[in-house]
């Protein structure tokens, strides 16, 4: 009798860790669901690198962003299934730009127009001969935004191919 309550014991204590396994891979689980659902999430996968004062910062991805040729752009203009931005300065934007597109800051930080815009949206980030949307893009990325590519050849490869274009200001952004 003794020998079995020795078994009993074992299984009781396999039983608990595969109890507590099942527990914690649960947990593991639920977290990575909520932060897949929060606006922002959390960085649990981003790399991080320190600011040698012992406060963590994240460190800029070196994967550069999606590229999209004009004539697919195009394809996604006239569907209605991208918002574009521009990134160049606001005179180069008021000069002419993709028809609907909003102006975005160089500093990539998204203006307030694009807490509307949902996270699955295709959104197309472009610029001109000095402005490079690549930051604008990462920013953007690192933001939620699940879809973002660069407009091969910026603005004047949209407006040679015959691309849709406005000028004037960005009446959102005031500029």
């Amino acid at each position: 009798m003794v020998a079995g309550h020795g078994g009993e014991r074992e299984n009781a204590g396999v039983r608990t860790l595969a109890q507590s396994t099942v527990l914690a891979a649960a947990g593991a689980l639920f977290g990575l669901v909520v932060n897949a659902v929060r606006p922002a999430g959390i960085a649990i996968l981003r790399p991080w690198g320190g600011d040698g004062e012992g406060a963590a910062q994240c460190a800029v991805a070196a994967v550069e962003p999606a590229r999209i040729e004009v004539a697919e752009a195009m394809h996604l203009f006239a569907a209605h299934e991208a918002v574009f931005g521009d990134v160049r300065d606001a005179a180069d934007y008021a000069t002419g730009h993709v028809a609907d597109a909003v102006h975005l800051p160089c500093s990539a930080e998204a203006p307030d127009w694009l807490a509307t815009v949902a996270k699955s949206s295709i959104v197309v980030v472009y610029g001109g001969d000095a402005a490079d949307p690549d930051p604008v893009a990462h920013s953007l990325t690192t933001n939620g935004y699940r879809d973002v590519r660069v407009l091969s050849g910026g603005f004047r490869a949209w407006r040679d191919a015959g691309g849709s274009a406005a000028s004037g200001p960005c009446e959102v952004c005031g500029d």
